[in-house]
């Protein structure tokens, strides 16, 4: 019986070394009762993480991810200060510039049950994770535009107030002027065009899905926009309805529309995909292909019979930081056209665009070069040249918000272009690009 009992009367010598004494065993406690509280902020972080990226159709999250960072960051400042002493030895103790601003920064305010608050305003900075970059509510800057008359760098719009339910999206309006100057001023000419309304909408009650319509005129003139003669009008009429694919990447969207043009007086049909993924932190593709139909008009006097489209045009971007990216953007259209008399006419173009963003809050800019070639034969017969058109430009965005979710914006693009073909007059012109508009967001 002894055998079996002398086990549990042993004895377990401690040194004096080991014993714990108050102070550490008052941390122990305390880092034992706040593990709940930093397990709960862990599941948030996993929750709100979506890798520092938000895509052109992500919606907003009710807690970003820097916020949460910061929250960590301060929870743990605070645990250390109250386990070394109250924050007025904290401010007291002799330390580097750097660090009392350090201290200061992580000195807690009074909170509903004693809890800590942050009160530096670096809680609404973005905070890089593993050297990348993060979105936040204040930096959603994009480069996914999903057809040419829009702006070619914008703050992301679509998926904004999500909270609020129901319908919600943004509509706007705008202006472009497109007035060619050429050597000869006779030969003037341009064209001006007004999108009365264009729109972007979703519902909450059928989520990944969007739909709008675009409606808009345009002029074309003889000579210059302060003196000009209108040639002929165009009403443009679009409606469309998409569907978004989520993926971890990003989005990936499919698109059909149905509208009319006044000018050919006739029907037109069209299938669009687009996408916007990011490729790494600071890498990521966006960009959009559709092919368009536009069959024979029943009008009488309409020699052109049918119209095929295909146009493409991708974008590449690199974000040097949260407020600065670059991106690179070409293009390519291809447009048949079928007619009664004097053959089939196709006409190709294409460019190459380079460009630098920065986001001064609430400021948004970005600046541009690029080169391309318009050009326009016979169908049957590619060495009868109608027109031929290399050209240049340089320009710039800006973007600045009126009145809550009232933002306006402008481009103004200089393209420098030699001309030739049978359709033109040989020689060099310049032509001033000039977009002014206005999109609300709701």
């Amino acid at each position: 019986m002894k055998e079996i009992t002398s086990p549990l009367n042993r004895y377990i010598v401690i040194r004096q070394s080991e014993i714990v004494n108050s102070r550490n065993g008052m941390l122990f406690l305390a880092a034992l009762l706040s593990f709940p509280a930093v397990a709960d902020e862990l599941k948030d972080r996993s929750e709100n993480n979506i890798s520092g990226y938000q895509s052109y159709f992500h919606d907003d999250l009710d807690t970003p991810k820097a916020a949460v960072q910061s929250t960590n960051v301060s929870a743990s400042k605070t645990s250390a200060a109250s386990a070394s002493g109250t924050s007025a030895s904290l401010a007291t103790a002799p330390t580097s510039p750097g660090r009392e601003m350090a201290v200061g920064d992580a000195q807690p305010a009074a909170g509903p049950a004693g809890a800590s608050v942050q009160t530096s305003d670096d809680a609404s900075r973005p905070i890089p994770d593993k050297g990348g970059v993060l979105l936040s509510k204040a930096n959603e800057v994009s480069v996914l535009r999903l057809r040419q008359d829009e702006p070619p760098v914008h703050w992301n719009s679509v998926g904004r107030n999500m909270e609020a339910g129901g319908l919600h999206g943004n509509i706007g309006t705008q202006i472009e002027i497109d007035d060619a100057r050429r050597s000869n001023n006779e030969n003037n000419g341009g064209k001006f065009k007004y999108a009365t309304l264009q729109a972007f909408l979703r519902h909450d009650e059928i989520p990944n899905w969007y739909f709008g319509f675009y409606n808009a005129r345009e002029d074309s003139y003889k000579g210059q926009f302060s003196n000009q003669h209108y040639g002929g009008t165009n009403t443009i009429n679009e409606v469309f309805v998409g569907h978004i694919f989520e993926t971890w990447r990003g989005n990936i969207g499919a698109e059909v529309m149905g509208g009319s043009e006044s000018a050919g007086k006739r029907w037109k049909s069209r299938l669009k995909l687009w996408q916007d993924l990011r490729l790494s932190d600071r890498w990521s593709i966006a960009g959009y292909a559709f092919g368009e139909f536009q069959p024979q008009g029943r009008e009488p006097g309409n020699g052109d019979l049918e119209k095929l489209i295909f146009e493409t045009e991708p974008a590449l971007q690199y974000r040097v930081n949260p407020d600065l990216g670059l991106y690179l953007r070409p293009f390519y259209s291809y447009n048949r056209q079928e007619r009664e008399q004097w053959g089939d006419i196709i006409e190709r173009e294409w460019k190459v665009s380079a460009g630098l963003w920065k986001n001064w809050y609430p400021l948004l800019t970005s600046l541009y070069v690029g080169v391309g070639q318009k050009k326009t034969t016979n169908a049957s017969d590619s060495y009868e040249l109608f027109y031929d058109g290399r050209y240049r430009y340089v320009g710039g965005t800006l973007s600045y918000p009126v009145v809550d979710q009232l933002r306006l914006y402008g481009e103004f693009k200089a393209k420098f272009t030699k001309e030739d073909g049978a359709w033109t007059t040989a020689g060099y012109s310049w032509t001033p690009f000039t977009v002014v508009g206005a999109v609300y967001n709701f």
